[in-house]
């Protein structure tokens, strides 16, 4: 029987102190936390370049995934709230952000996309104004720059070898 091996490396510190860091600041401006530290995480990788390159694709896709969840806002604010709506233009959206990405050589950027579009779009409360859907497309790119943030500040992947 092969043993357990539990390795706990640099990225996977980095990933806990920037998920630490987003909770910390939104403790302090009393907003949740769940939209940057789920950007943070998406972005956070392994080295410099790699974060870099992956929070250029990371702000792509959240900037068409958050304009599909602001048109969604304003479509759902016309129809006066109907039920039947989310269930026929969320989807459409969903296509939308995939062809879009697709479009723009993105298609890494698709998951992250549409992570954007739905968890803005599903969570917009009812009584929400447009300031929610800006604040959470805000949220996503504190998220990724504080994800830049510790990983340019962190130890170095190839320091730590």
């Amino acid at each position: 029987m092969k043993k357990l091996q539990i390795h706990v490396g640099m990225r996977t510190l980095k990933t806990a102190i920037v998920v630490m860091l987003v909770l910390l600041v939104y403790h302090f401006v009393d907003r949740p936390a769940s939209v940057p530290a789920l950007a943070a995480v998406f972005a956070l990788r392994e080295d410099w370049d790699n974060t870099i390159q992956f929070a250029k694709i990371r702000l792509l896709s959240n900037s068409v995934g958050g304009f599909f969840s602001l048109l969604y806002f304003l479509i759902r604010e016309f129809t006066h709230h109907n039920s039947w709506m989310p269930i026929v233009i969320i989807p459409v959206f969903v296509i939308c952000t995939i062809v879009i990405l697709n479009a723009l050589n993105c298609s890494l950027g698709i998951v992250g996309g549409l992570a954007a579009l739905l968890l803005i779009a599903l969570t917009i409360p009812m009584d929400a104004t447009i300031d929610y859907v800006f604040l959470r497309i805000v949220d996503t790119f504190i998220g990724v720059l504080f994800a830049i943030g510790v990983n340019y500040f962190g130890i170095p992947e190839q320091e730590t070898n």
